[in-house]
């Protein structure tokens, strides 16, 4: 067995080619101490300079292998956290991100003006919003997906969560597919807005699934306007469109909305102040 700060020395010092150290400490504690040694920071710090046992120390030289390949840690673990709910993930679906937490407190901020019987989530994905979207607002939910193994692993994240959604393997930019979608109160989508120029050849998004992530850089805005083409016929009068969207195209996006007859659009910031939202109200 090993001492804890020895390890540690080693995994800092391994890691340190490849990301900060304040990264390196957000890794650290939230993946190794909480999630291999299944402890809190509290009980870490309070143990002093602790032996550890063979198979913790193996888990950890096997999470630095999969770090310096470039592979994003939730993909060794299985799982992310989104908004306190256990999210499964793997190399089929886009790691939930700390923004699109963000647009369920958007969407949660709108709930009492909208009577919402029924919410469509445009490419589901691991699922996380359509879960935690179902647990906190009384409706029925479809997630839709052009990817069967995405649509699996939302389908059993939703088991886990013990709720219910209706997954429907729809590419939504095939009008045909989508036309026995029920009518909806709430739209959301967080398609994919990310040109290949805005991501280093280094990045581990790389390693995720390109399709969720990437757009073409001839037709930046297609989903989003595959979606305002599918709310003219399903979004209830009253309802409402929530979107991520890439900041780059905030504006012209805002006026691709207007071109579909919508004349309430509203652009919101994230925490980093970006223009990463936009509702839509019908």
């Amino acid at each position: 067995m090993s001492h804890i700060s020895i390890i540690k020395q080693k995994f800092y010092s391994d890691l340190k080619i490849l990301f900060t150290i304040l990264e390196i400490n957000t890794i650290w504690n939230q993946w190794v101490v909480k999630e291999i040694l299944k402890i809190t920071l509290i009980e870490y710090f309070s143990k002093g300079n602790f032996k550890l046992e063979k198979r913790y120390a193996s888990k950890i030289n096997a999470l630095v292998l999969h770090l310096l390949q470039g592979q994003p840690v939730q993909y060794f673990f299985g799982y992310t956290y989104f908004r306190d709910l256990k999210i499964h993930v793997n190399h089929h679906v886009l790691i939930p991100r700390p923004e699109t937490e963000e647009l369920i407190d958007l969407i949660l901020s709108y709930e009492d003006d909208i009577n919402v019987k029924r919410i469509v989530d445009i490419g589901i994905g691991s699922g996380c919003i359509s879960v935690a979207l179902k647990k906190e607002i009384n409706a029925i939910v479809f997630g839709l997906d052009y990817c069967r193994e995405a649509l699996s692993v939302a389908i059993n994240n939703a088991k886990n969560h013990n709720i219910d959604i209706e997954c429907m393997l729809i590419n939504i930019l095939n009008e045909k597919e989508y036309c026995d979608v029920p009518t909806v109160d709430i739209i959301v989508s967080n398609p994919p807005y990310v040109l290949d120029s805005e991501v280093s050849q280094d990045s581990n998004i790389l390693h995720e699934p390109y399709g969720a992530i990437f757009v073409d850089k001839k037709d930046p805005l297609i989903f989003y306007k595959s979606i305002c083409e599918f709310a003219n016929q399903k979004l209830n009068v009253g309802g409402k469109i929530f979107f991520e969207i890439n900041p780059n195209f905030a504006i012209e996006l805002q006026n691709l909305i207007y071109s579909f007859g919508y004349s309430n659009v509203e652009i919101h910031n994230d925490f980093y102040d970006k223009k990463r939202f936009i509702v839509v109200s019908s």
